[in-house]
């Protein structure tokens, strides 16, 4: 946690909305004074293509505050994510009183709220430790229980329907349920609320409207509440002797954050296949060129665009002085279409030949998650290809406000292109 991170539970609606309100407004000043990061966070009418530009045309690391840093190059993204001396948690204020964002602050807000730290505050050796008790789990365990739900869910009618709402979001609820093995009252309540935290990863960077924080921390509280209930019972797919807390916080990291990337992953890979011509019927007539669109999607559009770590010693970034407390900021999707990493970045090539990785993958709590998003996107498109050869949209897609971090997406009509009843 940073020292102006709060925890929303804490507050009364009206100091929440003013901490809310006061991050939210000094986004919008320091972007109208081209703070590039407040640009990004305050999320309106931005050309993120042109900030990113912008970002890598001199230093590769760009200080945006007294204390705030940020990077949008290939190379030095990646020397971020594996530094030591940077860390998720200000390990300065862990002691400190949190205290709501006031204009009179001596320092940049930095981090906004903290819906739960034990599950989205991990550092490396915390995602590590989650990796070795999760073992296969994360790998898809049995891929045909992770199939059945998007399967079953392809089966629209012919006709329009959404992306999201209608498939991706419900079929990953199914999917993950059905990996935990959630029984049929908590797996029925898990896919009616986890829509409602769709801000979970955002929340950290950028504030939600009093309204979707209160409904966030509703729903992931219940979700949590019914995760708990199954630790303490031993209903998780993991062995005795697990520690109960490691055991709560990999469930949690998966069933919430995991399921945001991994319908942001599904409507990645589904618009990009469909925006090139003869993509889409090129993985309905083979499945074995689903892969290489997948992976493509993690680095062309991934599902987490920015990470945020904090200074915890003075150091050394790119040859600049970084000040303990300071924040940098790690622009994964502009990383991604870095030209100094990858030929034609703007480009989406599935199997193309660079061999940089995606950036994504160097967030090790991304990474850890990055075997089962594949898997999902993988049988999730798959499944739609094959129900609806002709899929194409059916107007805009409609993105959740304040969504800078995953660029998450409430709607998204597409249509089979038949007409109802057609053959």
């Amino acid at each position: 946690m940073t020292r102006h991170q709060v925890d929303p539970r804490t507050l009364p609606d009206a100091d929440l909305a003013r901490h809310l309100l006061t991050v939210r407004g000094v986004h919008w000043m320091n972007g109208d004074r081209g703070a590039p990061l407040a640009l990004l966070l305050r999320d309106h009418a931005v050309d993120r293509a042109a900030v990113h530009a912008g970002l890598r045309d001199g230093s590769p690391l760009r200080q945006t505050d007294l204390d705030v840093w940020v990077t949008a190059g290939h190379a030095t993204a990646s020397a971020v994510l594996a530094d030591p001396r940077l860390t998720v948690r200000d390990p300065r204020t862990a002691r400190r009183r949190r205290r709501p964002f006031t204009l009179g602050a001596g320092a940049t807000a930095k981090h906004v709220l903290a819906v739960d730290d034990t599950v989205f505050g991990l550092e490396k050796g915390d995602v590590e430790r989650l990796g070795a008790l999760a073992g296969p789990l994360l790998d898809g365990g049995e891929p045909q229980s992770v199939a059945r739900g998007f399967r079953e869910l392809a089966a629209v009618p012919d006709g329009p329907f959404d992306l999201i709402t209608d498939f991706a979001r419900p079929g990953t609820a199914a999917a993950l349920a059905a990996l935990f093995a959630l029984p049929g009252e908590v797996r029925d309540r898990y896919a009616a609320l986890v829509g409602d935290t769709a801000p979970v990863l955002d929340a950290l960077l950028c504030p939600p409207t009093l309204a979707a924080t209160r409904a966030l921390t509703a729903a992931y509280d219940q979700i949590a509440e019914d995760v708990d209930r199954l630790v303490k019972d031993g209903g998780t797919p993991f062995g005795d002797g697990a520690p109960a807390a490691d055991v709560r916080a990999l469930c949690l990291l998966v069933l919430v954050g995991g399921a945001q990337l991994a319908v942001r992953l599904i409507h990645g890979t589904v618009t990009a296949l469909l925006a090139e011509d003869g993509a889409w019927a090129a993985v309905r007539d083979d499945p074995a060129l689903v892969p290489a669109a997948v992976d493509e999607t993690l680095r062309h559009d991934p599902p987490l665009r920015i990470v945020s770590r904090i200074a915890a010693d003075d150091t050394e970034i790119a040859g600049l002085p970084v000040a303990a407390g300071d924040q940098v900021a790690v622009l994964l999707d502009a990383a991604g279409r870095d030209p100094a990493a990858f030929t034609e970045p703007n480009r989406f090539l599935p199997g193309r030949a660079d061999r940089a990785q995606p950036p994504l993958l160097a967030d090790p709590a991304a990474r850890l998650l990055t075997p089962l998003l594949r898997l999902l996107a993988f049988e999730a498109v798959t499944a739609l290809a094959a129900r609806a050869p002709r899929l194409a949209p059916a107007g805009p897609a409609i993105r959740w406000l304040r969504t800078p971090v995953t660029g998450a997406v409430a709607r998204c009509p597409v249509t089979t292109g038949q007409p109802p009843g057609a053959a």
